[in-house]
């Protein structure tokens, strides 16, 4: 496994507690993240891969991607290099039972996950959904708001939800907010239907290649072309925001979050988040009003949960720079 500078950089000065050496993995519609975490809860190394295409034995592949990575660090660092392993997945999962109930984009059902990595690796292993995981990334600093949204925009959406200062997840089925129907008004006419099916990554794309006749390279591709005047990117990327902001307008009114937070590859696009913050000032009446922003850690958000998660308590999220005092007075916790 060759060393990933990207990682080690986005988890900069953020250990998670002291722990086993574990090997985290961050399996995402399109690459698989994969970080040493030293016993101190330091990502010390790290790579990503391709995720194995979807289909029959998808689970199987990226299982024997987690045993060949723990390996291939055992044999450079040595056998106690990795003593568990904590990998989270897309889709809906049953933490408590180890269990990958369901994956539209790589299509599984029914995985028990936990036990296959047990079996192929030999080690102890956790197994957490990836936004869920990238949201206790995300909200575990301090100030963290009590109630909020992490939505990430990646090849799917989804929504990590903290509630009166807990992760919320209802056996796994929470947060699946690529789901939601909206109804936007598009050059191409109305569109109704999931939130995936217009502003995921996977989406802009499709729609972008469906107008033009052009195959672009991800919906980043189709961003840069609003910057060289490309009028069909403009519109595919306004439909998409459309989308976005129908969504955030019905999550802060069913739950009232203090903040939503836009993470995955999407929320690289300097202007989202101010964008839908002024579209809810035009629709919200007598709604909290919720601090829109970026997330912070990046496509390092999953990683660095991941990490949390080979812990013994998930909560600690201890940065170096902060005062022992300073973390002992910020308390809190996060269930798993």
């Amino acid at each position: 496994m060759e060393r990933c500078d990207a990682l080690t950089t986005a988890a900069h000065g953020r250990a998670v507690g002291p722990g086993a050496a574990a090997l985290a993995v961050d399996v995402g519609g399109t690459a698989v993240k994969i970080g040493l975490v030293d016993p101190r809860g330091v990502i010390t190394d790290g790579a990503t891969v391709a995720t194995p295409g979807p289909g029959p034995g998808v689970e199987d592949r990226i299982v024997g991607l987690v045993t060949d990575a723990a390996e291939g660090l055992r044999n450079r660092y040595g056998r106690d290099a990795v003593a568990a392993v904590s990998v989270v997945v897309p889709g809906i999962v049953d933490e408590a039972r180890g269990l990958a109930v369901h994956s539209a984009n790589l299509g599984w059902r029914g995985v028990p996950f936990a036990q296959k990595l047990r079996d192929r690796t030999g080690l102890p292993a956790t197994m957490s959904h990836d936004v869920r995981a990238a949201g206790l990334a995300e909200f575990g600093d301090a100030g963290a708001a009590h109630n909020a949204v992490m939505i990430t925009i990646g090849t799917g959406i989804a929504a990590a939800l903290r509630i009166d200062g807990r992760s919320y997840s209802s056996g796994g089925y929470a947060g699946e907010v690529g789901f939601l129907e909206v109804n936007v008004e598009t050059s191409e006419g109305l569109f109704t239907g999931p939130l995936e099916n217009i502003a995921s990554t996977r989406a802009i794309a499709e729609a972008y290649t469906r107008r033009t006749g052009r195959a672009v390279n991800g919906s980043a591709d189709v961003l840069a072309r609003i910057g060289a005047g490309d009028r069909v990117a403009a519109q595919v990327w306004d439909g998409a925001l459309g989308a976005i902001h129908q969504a955030c307008h019905q999550i802060v009114t069913l739950l009232a979050p203090e903040a939503i937070i836009l993470g995955g590859g999407l929320s690289e696009e300097a202007g989202i988040s101010a964008a839908v913050s002024e579209r809810l000032e035009h629709t919200l009446t007598f709604h909290r009003r919720p601090a829109l922003s970026r997330a912070r850690l990046g496509s390092a958000a999953g990683l660095i949960g991941a990490a949390m998660l080979s812990r013994d308590d998930p909560s600690v999220s201890v940065c170096p720079q902060r005062s022992e005092q300073g973390q002992r007075d910020e308390g809190g916790s996060v269930s798993r």
